[in-house]
């Protein structure tokens, strides 16, 4: 079944698209299928595919963007939006996007690689330009053995990850060529039918109609696509807040340098709050074998004061006990600690880079808290589990997750948009 029918849209009210030219200020990223089950001349088509999409672009800081990245067992970042200045070099980049031939395709992990480090400031994506991603693939999620996942819960992932990405503004193409495609995930990956992409042959993918239809299509998402929310440092300011962070400090952290690149990430954040006693107040625990309130609500009313105590947090050994962690952030939201239940919005964030040491109680200690009124967000970093942490948080797009600690500061202004939200 053909969920796109090759057929040309008609030209737009502000008569731009007429003379197959985008002039809207977008960044457009390409998530590209790079496994070995793609036939190495069909991958060259596809990448041809997505060069011939781009003509009608203006590219430039100032205009379009684009970005790719290429998954297969392995996600391999091809460029930013910043790397390139203008056409020639993003459409010569393109042209090079290389072909791992994995035998995975872990749909899930490119988006999440999308979702954390593509669409960020440091990456070059911009708050005033409309966003796009075009996901091809030509089959379904499949975990291989590169992670613990079954198939079911690869699947899973995948529209997690797109989901997050359309929560935060993103307009998503998904593009299918062959009969192993699943037309269910393309779907769930895609902002809607219309922007689902489906052909039988790479050769399809030749075809001017077809590509005139996505080119139009990118083209009307700009027009249709509102453009992200004010910068979330602006809307920190304006909300109030009791925030309780629980930092690992178990051994697999590693030393002091690694535990203090997990306080600069927090800090980081708590630098973009209007921290004080009638705003947003800040605490803090440091867990592993035990956990201790390093921080109580009541004291976190000053942000100099805050940044400069959780500055000075030394790193300790031991376990991962998350359920020490939750039941001492449930206490610590209590009023004689200086929380306000009922009157601010309280919110736990968890950062670990590993599983639970008792993972039942965790589980039960973190839904005591949510039952509290309690939004827990989720922060891993490789080696801890994201299917445990999904439990944990109280909705999906609370999670985060990195391959390791130097990548936390990527995430930075993704979390702090769903942290003011």
């Amino acid at each position: 079944m053909k969920i796109l029918h090759l057929l040309v849209l008609s030209c737009f009210v502000a008569g731009y698209l007429c003379q197959r030219k985008c002039l809207k200020k977008a960044d457009i990223a390409f998530v590209v299928d790079s496994s070995s089950s793609i036939w190495p001349p069909n991958f060259d088509t596809q990448v041809h595919f997505l060069y011939d999409i781009l003509s009608p672009f203006d590219i430039s800081p100032t205009k379009t963007q684009v970005a790719a990245v290429s998954y297969s067992n392995v996600i391999r970042p091809q460029f930013q939006f910043n790397t390139y200045k203008d056409k020639t070099g993003v459409l010569g980049a393109t042209q090079n996007i290389i072909h791992t031939k994995g035998d995975a395709t872990r749909t899930y992990k490119a988006l999440e690689y999308m979702n954390d480090q593509i669409f960020t400031s440091q990456n070059g994506a911009r708050n005033d330009a409309i966003k796009i991603a075009v996901v091809t693939t030509d089959g379904e999620t499949n975990p291989g053995g590169a992670d613990s996942y079954t198939k079911e819960e690869g699947k899973r992932m995948t529209l997690l990850q797109a989901q997050r990405a359309k929560d935060s503004g993103v307009y998503v193409f998904a593009v299918g060529v062959g009969k192993e495609v699943n037309d269910q995930e393309l779907l769930g990956i895609a902002s809607g039918p219309e922007s689902v992409i489906k052909v039988d042959t790479y050769e399809e993918l030749r075809e001017n109609e077809l590509q005139d239809k996505l080119i139009d299509l990118t083209c009307e998402a700009g027009e249709k696509t509102s453009l992200p929310p004010t910068p979330p440092n602006v809307q920190c300011k304006k909300k109030k807040a009791d925030i309780i962070f629980a930092l690992d400090q178990s051994t697999s952290i590693g030393s002091q340098k690694n535990f203090s690149i997990e306080l600069d990430f927090v800090n980081n954040l708590i630098k973009e709050l209007a921290v004080a006693s009638d705003e947003t107040r800040i605490g803090a625990v440091v867990f592993s074998d035990d956990s201790e309130r390093r921080l109580e609500l009541r004291d976190g009313t000053i942000r100099d004061s805050v940044v400069d105590t959780i500055h000075k947090f030394k790193w300790g050994t031991g376990n991962t006990y998350m359920d020490k962690a939750f039941a001492d952030m449930r206490e610590g939201f209590l009023p004689a600690k200086g929380g306000r239940p009922g009157l601010v919005p309280q919110i736990a964030v968890l950062i670990t880079d590993g599983s639970a040491t008792d993972p039942y109680t965790a589980e039960s200690e973190a839904n005591k808290l949510k039952n509290n009124g309690v939004e827990i967000f989720a922060i891993g970093v490789k080696g801890a589990d994201r299917n445990a942490l999904e439990t944990y948080a109280s909705r999906p797009r609370n999670v985060f997750f990195v391959d390791e600690l130097i990548a936390l500061d990527t995430i930075s202004e993704a979390v702090l948009t769903e942290l003011c939200a």
